[in-house]
């Protein structure tokens, strides 16, 4: 009847493959793996860059045609764009046809989508990243992919920083950390295949950016503290001051090089480290 309200539809799920069931145990799962964990999308995003990338470069080649044509001033001096030695096209249209509002929006258009797209990936790449084969609830779930691809498949936490402070040392350890589950879950899989036993129901994490974290903590701290305490008991059992000072100056040098190799710091960072390690040798080597 004209004037009653119609009884809604049931909302359905925006995806078959993926049912309300199934999302609303993801959001609320304890595991933080599970609960901030998503995939990043990584050559979805690359070919969505390339392809504006081709459309912008081939409107970008039009303009510049378009600008040689119709242009009447000869090239500036310093010619910054390398004008005088750019190609030039046989058919190009004129000025007051190809210069439209229409060409105008396309290109502010597309170059908003671009910068965007630049700019979100750039802040996508910078996010803290965990491999699928961490979280078995996730892995277990991809039926699609190889076991190897799931090691190399990578998704970012949303609850975490950037990665801003981290050095090739924390990222040696994490890779490391990431070959060791891969080859503990293989082996796994390999006996229990052997064995034909059910696959277990207790899901299994490994929270590989915590891990990382504090044994690169652990082990910085262990070799600054190796590197203060070794030349000080090298140095006490000597008694001329010139092999003291060869000693010392041989410490200095190869502490700035580990700290440079091993570390993400800044050149002005080394150099500050370096001398407020020489000044405590000194002091000692000084006083005894």
């Amino acid at each position: 009847m004209e004037g009653e309200s119609q009884p809604l539809a049931p909302l359905q799920s925006t995806s078959k493959s993926l049912p309300f069931t199934k999302v609303w145990e993801q959001s609320t799962e304890d595991n933080n793996l599970t609960l901030y964990g998503f995939r990043r999308f990584k050559t979805s995003h690359l070919v969505n860059l390339r392809f504006l990338e081709a459309e912008i470069a081939e409107l970008d080649h039009e303009i510049y045609q378009v600008g040689l044509k119709s242009t009447r001033r000869a090239v500036s001096g310093r010619d910054r764009l390398g004008l005088r030695l750019s190609r030039r096209d046989s058919n190009v249209p004129e000025e007051t046809e190809f210069v439209t509002q229409e060409m105008v929006l396309k290109l502010r258009n597309l170059l908003k989508e671009y910068d965007d797209a630049l700019a979100s990936f750039n802040k996508i790449m910078s996010m803290q990243t965990f491999s699928l084969i961490d979280d078995e609830r996730q892995s277990s779930k991809r039926t699609d992919l190889h076991p190897y691809e799931v090691y190399l498949t990578r998704l970012v936490r949303v609850d975490l920083g950037p990665r801003t402070t981290q050095d090739p040392f924390y990222r040696s350890i994490h890779k490391s950390l990431r070959a060791l589950r891969y080859w503990i879950t293989s082996s796994k899989k390999s006996t229990d295949e052997e064995k034909g036993s059910a696959m277990n129901k207790n899901m299994s994490y490994q929270n590989t950016i915590l891990i990382a974290d504090m044994l690169s903590r652990f082990l910085v701290a262990l070799a600054a503290a190796a590197f203060m305490v070794l030349p000080l008991i090298m140095v006490s059992y000597q008694n001329m001051q010139r092999t003291r000072l060869i000693t010392i100056s041989i410490c200095i040098i190869v502490f700035a090089l580990l700290i440079s190799a091993t570390l993400k710091t800044s050149g002005v960072a080394t150099v500050g480290a370096t001398a407020a390690y020489a000044a405590v040798l000194s002091v000692f080597v000084s006083n005894s």
